[in-house]
C-alpha cells in the first residue's frame, strides 16, 4: 500500500531540484547584482560623472549619464558611489547625435525617422589614474514621424491650422524624446556589459 507521502511527492521535489539546477547553470542569466570575480570592477565602487555634450542635442549627456547611473546601480548591486568614495571613475562625452528620415509613404511624406547618438567612454581607476577601458559606441533608434493633420484638411478656420501644427510638433517632440530614452538605455546596457566582462 503506498503512502499518502508515496509517488505524488517525488514529482515537486524533482521539479525544484531542475530549477535548482537551471538557476545554477543559468542558460546564460546571471543574477541583477553579481559579478564574476574575473570582472575589472568585481568588488569596487564606482563613480560616473556627467557626460560631457559636444551634440546639438540638448541634455543629451544628462539623459545618457542618468541612464548609467541606472544600470550600474541596479546591475552591480548599488555600487555607484559618489567620486570620494569610489575606486573607478566612468565618464565620457556624446559625440554626436543626429536624425534622418529612413521610410516614406506613398504620397511622399515621412513615415518614420532614425535617430543616432555616438559616445565615448572611458572607465579609470582613480587611485592610479590607469585607464581600464575606454570605448566609441553608436546605437541608433527608429520612431514614427508624426501625422501631418493640415496635410488631411483642406477647409479648416486658421486657428484649427495652427492648433493642428502645434499637436503635430508635440507628437514628434514626444517620440524623439522616447527614441533617445531608448537609444541610452542601450547604450547604457552595452557599457556595462563591456566594462564588467573583460571586453
Amino acid at each position: 500500500m503506498m503512502s499518502p507521502l508515496g509517488h505524488k511527492s517525488r514529482i515537486p521535489l524533482s521539479i525544484l531540484a531542475l530549477l535548482a539546477l537551471l538557476s545554477l547553470i543559468g542558460c546564460g542569466y546571471r543574477r541583477t547584482g553579481s559579478l564574476d570575480a574575473s570582472s575589472p570592477i568585481y568588488g569596487k565602487k564606482v563613480a560616473i560623472h556627467v557626460f560631457a555634450n559636444k551634440s546639438y542635442r540638448a541634455n543629451a549627456g544628462a539623459i545618457i549619464t542618468s541612464a548609467l547611473v541606472d544600470e550600474f546601480a541596479r546591475r552591480s548591486g548599488g555600487r555607484v558611489v559618489s567620486e570620494e568614495a569610489a575606486d573607478l571613475i566612468l565618464s565620457g562625452n556624446v559625440l554626436t547625435y543626429a536624425t534622418s528620415a529612413v521610410s516614406y509613404s506613398a504620397a511622399d511624406t515621412v513615415r518614420e525617422y532614425r535617430a543616432v547618438m555616438t559616445l565615448e567612454s572611458t572607465l579609470t581607476e582613480k587611485a592610479t589614474r590607469r585607464v581600464i577601458w575606454k570605448g566609441v559606441l553608436s546605437w541608433g533608434q527608429d520612431y514614427p514621424a508624426s501625422t501631418n493633420i493640415v496635410a488631411q484638411q483642406n477647409n479648416i478656420a486658421f486657428q484649427q491650422i495652427s492648433s493642428a501644427i502645434q499637436q503635430s510638433i508635440a507628437l514628434q517632440q514626444n517620440s524623439e524624446e522616447a527614441a533617445i530614452r531608448e537609444i541610452s538605455l542601450r547604450l547604457a546596457q552595452q557599457i556595462y556589459d563591456r566594462v564588467t566582462s573583460g571586453f
